[in-house]
């Protein structure tokens, strides 16, 4: 479930990141902290976009980024950065990020319903609305508990 995922300790707001690489190892900390993924898992996530591209850019603003459950998976795990200033991921308009959601996937499966639950709060602009404009956790909590069924 959505909600077991992000919850009180894997919610961040940050005012700006210097670059995208500072943006996901920010996004990253809550799971780092509670030892769901390993440092090398960050340095993965950078090296994915490093040799791919934006392509963790899903949606105009949004960002998931994510590695090989191998690169240093511990346990599932979600944590949700939102940022005042949108921090680009290239130069084009498009991948420019406010909302990054660090996906910890520990095997093929056990993660996709929380990822259905979060693309379907995604595809609402309300919701988006309500997650630009929160000014603290329970907002996004209470949207993340909507979702979780």
């Amino acid at each position: 479930m959505l909600k077991d995922l992000i919850h009180e300790e894997t919610i961040q707001f940050a005012s700006h990141a210097t670059d995208w690489k500072e943006a996901i190892k920010t996004a990253a900390k809550p799971l780092l902290t509670n030892e769901q993924i390993t440092p090398a898992y960050v340095d993965a996530m950078i090296r994915s976009v490093e040799e791919l591209g934006p392509y963790v850019v899903i949606a105009p603003g949004i960002a998931i980024p994510h590695a090989r459950p191998e690169a240093g998976v511990n346990e599932v795990g979600m944590s949700l950065l939102r940022l005042d200033e949108a921090v680009p991921f290239s130069e084009k308009e498009k991948h420019q990020v406010k909302l990054l959601i660090v996906l910890a996937a520990a095997d093929q499966e056990t993660h996709l319903e929380a990822l259905a639950q979060l693309s379907e709060l995604l595809s609402e602009e309300e919701n988006l609305a309500t997650i630009y404009g929160a000014t603290n956790k329970e907002e996004i909590i209470n949207l993340v508990t909507k979702y979780s069924n």
